[in-house]
């Protein structure tokens, strides 16, 4: 999706005015809403630096996702670092039902794909590795 243009969430006009949702606004919520699941570390670059994930810091996470429309349907993919010794599925299912149910309710637009890229995995913040 062009970052120019403009998703319009109603279909029908209102004599009120337009309803326009910029596409940052879309990565925000998608952000957000992936960030609130147990055992995300953070969003990651799309591109792997020599084999390793990139953790993007949060002036770059709108980089770690990306949005397309087709058939008036979003399409997301999501770029996420994951903690180590959680189970990955378990993870990824949580965060595409939240993205799923966050932009359905907040843009009233159907979801039809949700794709989680797990970059990488790392010991949290809390645990410390056993040597």
């Amino acid at each position: 999706m062009p970052k120019a243009h403009a998703l319009k969430p109603q279909s029908s006009s209102h004599p009120r005015g337009k309803i326009e949702v910029l596409p940052n606004a879309i990565h925000t919520i998608v952000v957000q809403a992936t960030t609130g699941c147990y055992g995300v570390l953070g969003l990651a670059s799309p591109r792997l630096h020599y084999g390793e994930p990139i953790l993007l810091s949060t002036q770059h996470v709108n980089q770690g996702v990306r949005v397309n429309v087709v058939n008036d349907q979003l399409i997301v993919d999501i770029y996420v670092v994951l903690e180590y010794g959680l189970r990955i599925s378990e993870i990824a299912h949580n965060i595409m039902s939240s993205v799923k149910f966050s932009l359905e309710k907040m843009l009233g637009l159907p979801v039809a794909q949700v794709n989680v890229n797990v970059q990488g995995l790392l010991h949290g913040p809390g645990t410390q590795e056993k040597q």
